[in-house]
């Protein structure tokens, strides 16, 4: 079983044969085997994580096997297998973690963001629609990390996941009304800010040039967020006019180079470009992050989306 890209004990209940899209890129007589498949049906390959975080990650699932699997257990294994870009992994962790409680909301929230992740949308909603409306009578209930620190609620999580999925179906409309709620149940500054964001493209995409200006009113270089580089309020700035395009990201550097962070910013600056009538640049920055490996990110699936042919 060496060659399997997890020890036998790591899969859970999954097949413990192996399987040619298990095989580390390396071992794999075929290469490297998609993760994933874009919107046009294109191969998205996986990214290798370092050695230390696969060992970090491997370690802590070897623990948590051990044990009789709670419901965070299955939570933070999958934290642990997205932290080194195994999304397929993830989603079936999560998957048997629904056999054993088929009423989490916490793992049907976890499942449909993985699912957007891999392109798999109507599974996407499906998840979102049942986690929502488990926990719709629920006061806020928050999400916490590795270390047990809370993060966003799970109620703005799920609305802030079934925006996005609204929007990655053109669906703009009906994404800026799942985000106006997703805004409404922001906690903190970065919450916020992330689906204000979102908000207001899905306002512009879907001629509500009104309501995407109102999106911009809190939004001021004081705004109070921990992370004042943090890439939707940048973006929000930009927007906004208090930013320059040069502010936001160096367009200059290689896309090889550019953080997750960076990528992030340049599918805002590409879309603010697209809003001000120059859509032959915006299709440049789009182009530019398809040429990064970062297609797990939401600016990748976004701009897969918005790339013209022109």
């Amino acid at each position: 079983m060496k060659h399997l890209l997890l020890p036998c004990v790591l899969l859970l209940s999954w097949s413990c044969a192996p399987k040619k899209s298990d095989l580390p890129q390396e071992q794999s007589m075929l290469g490297p085997q998609p993760e994933a498949y874009s919107f046009s049906g294109a191969a998205l390959l996986p990214k290798a994580a370092d050695s230390r975080s696969l060992a970090k990650s491997d370690s802590l699932i070897t623990v948590i096997q051990k044990r009789d699997k709670t419901e965070v257990d299955y939570i933070d294994m999958g934290r642990a297998l997205v932290s080194t870009n195994r999304f397929r992994l993830a989603v079936e962790n999560y998957s048997e973690g629904l056999t054993k409680y088929p009423q989490s909301f916490r793992l049907l929230r976890h499942r449909g963001h993985r699912y957007i992740n891999l392109r798999q949308l109507d599974k996407a909603i499906a998840d979102l629609t049942q986690a929502e409306k488990l926990i719709r009578a629920e006061a806020p209930i928050y999400e916490y990390d590795g270390a047990g620190k809370p993060g966003a609620t799970y109620q703005h999580q799920i609305w802030y996941h079934i925006g996005l999925y609204h929007y990655l179906k053109k669906d703009y409309a009906t994404s800026a009304g799942t985000f106006e709620k997703s805004v409404a149940t922001a906690q903190e500054g970065k919450d916020v800010a992330g689906s204000s964001d979102w908000l207001y493209n899905a306002y512009m995409r879907s001629g509500q040039k009104e309501k995407a200006a109102a999106v911009l009113k809190p939004f001021t270089l004081d705004f109070k967020i921990d992370d004042k580089d943090y890439p939707y309020f940048r973006r929000l700035l930009l927007y906004k006019g208090l930013i320059k395009p040069e502010q936001l990201v160096d367009v200059r550097k290689s896309i090889g180079e550019m953080t997750l962070s960076e990528i992030t910013k340049l599918y805002g600056l590409a879309n603010w470009y697209a809003y001000n009538g120059d859509q032959t640049t915006a299709n440049i920055l789009y182009k530019k992050i398809l040429d990064s490996k970062e297609w797990a990110g939401f600016a990748y699936a976004g701009a897969e989306l918005d790339v013209t042919n022109e």
